[in-house]
Order: structure tokens, then C-alpha cells, then sequence
């Protein structure tokens, strides 16, 4: 049970929500403290505030 709370826990940090179009995706965890396109409208999607510590 923990371990899927974990996983559960570590996709919530990997999703992000474009600004621009407002639609939901989920980023690699090797990009999760990097600012990233948006694969529907290419805004630029920064790191949540949760993810940069």
C-alpha cells in the first residue's frame, strides 16, 4: 500500500497544467525542475513551486 501511495505521490509532481491551453500532462522525472513545452500548444510550462524543492 505505501508503495502505490508513492508512485500515486510522484505522478502528481510530474503532472503539470498548461496556462495557455489549460490542458493536463505529465512530464519525465528527469524534467520535473525544468521548464518544459506544452505537447498541444508549445507555451512554455514552468516547474510547479512543489517540484523546485
Amino acid at each position: 500500500m505505501i508503495h502505490f501511495l508513492t508512485a500515486i505521490s510522484e505522478i502528481f509532481r510530474l503532472k503539470r497544467k498548461c496556462q495557455k491551453c489549460g490542458k493536463d500532462q505529465l512530464v519525465k522525472a528527469n524534467q520535473k525542475h525544468d521548464t518544459v513545452p506544452c505537447k498541444f500548444c508549445s507555451a512554455s510550462i514552468p516547474p510547479s513551486l512543489k517540484s523546485r524543492y
